[in-house]
C-alpha cells in the first residue's frame, strides 16, 4: 500500500537508522543533505529495478520503430522513457504465455513478435508517496548502509545496516510476492518429482 512519506522523511529514516540527526530541510547546505542529492536517485532507482515491486510493474503497447534491424529480428520497440526494467515477453503479454525471443540493444526491444508489443515492465517511480511503505524501509535502509562509514567512520555501523538492509529486503520481497498472481507452472520449464 502507498506511503505518505516525503523524499526528505525517507533521508531521515535512514539516518534514525544510523543514530545521527535528522535533516530539516531538504535545501540546507549540510553535507548530509548533499550526499542523500547525489546517492538518493540512484538508490532508489537500483533497488526498483532489483524485484518485480507491485507498485512499480506498467504495461504499454509499443508501435514498432520505422527504425529495423540491421539483422536477425525482423522488428524494434523503443522502451517507455521511464522503463527501468523490462520483464519478459510472453505471448499476449500474459503472465504464463509462452516466452518470445527477443534481445536487448540500447533503448529497445529487438524481436520478430509484430506489433503492438505487449509489454510489462518495471517503471521509475519517483513519488515517494506512491510507493510501498515495506520499499519504503528497503531504500532507507540500503541509505543507510551506503552512508554508515563516510557518515559514523565506524565499520561496526555499517555491519549493522548492511543486517538491517538484507533482512528488510527478504521481508519487503516476501509480502510482495504474496500479493502477485501466482501463474500455472509452465511443464517445459519445471522438473518433475515423483511421489
Amino acid at each position: 500500500m502507498p506511503s505518505s512519506l516525503a523524499e526528505i522523511d525517507v533521508w531521515n529514516m535512514a539516518l534514525d537508522m544510523l543514530h545521527e540527526a535528522p535533516v530539516s530541510s531538504p535545501s540546507e547546505d549540510t553535507s548530509v543533505r548533499l550526499w542523500f542529492s547525489r546517492n538518493f536517485g540512484q538508490t532508489r532507482d537500483s533497488e526498483m529495478r532489483k524485484f518485480a515491486w507491485n507498485f512499480a510493474l506498467a504495461r504499454v503497447q509499443l508501435a514498432a520503430s520505422v527504425e529495423v534491424p540491421a539483422w536477425r529480428w525482423r522488428y524494434r520497440y523503443e522502451l517507455p522513457g521511464d522503463c527501468l526494467r523490462m520483464m519478459a515477453l510472453r505471448q499476449d503479454g500474459a503472465l504464463n504465455g509462452a516466452l518470445i525471443p527477443y534481445e536487448l540493444e540500447g533503448d529497445a526491444v529487438l524481436t520478430d513478435a509484430p506489433a503492438p508489443l505487449r509489454l510489462r515492465y518495471i517503471k521509475r517511480v519517483t513519488t515517494t508517496g506512491l510507493w510501498d511503505a515495506l520499499f519504503v524501509d528497503v531504500v532507507a535502509a540500503k541509505l543507510a548502509a551506503k552512508m554508515a562509514h563516510w557518515l559514523t567512520g565506524k565499520s561496526s555501523y555499517v555491519q549493522i545496516a548492511e543486517q538491517i538492509y538484507q533482512q528488510t529486503l527478504r521481508d519487503a520481497r516476501r509480502i510482495d510476492a504474496l500479493e502477485q498472481f501466482q501463474e500455472d507452472l509452465d511443464q517445459n520449464n519445471v522438473i518433475l518429482v515423483r511421489g
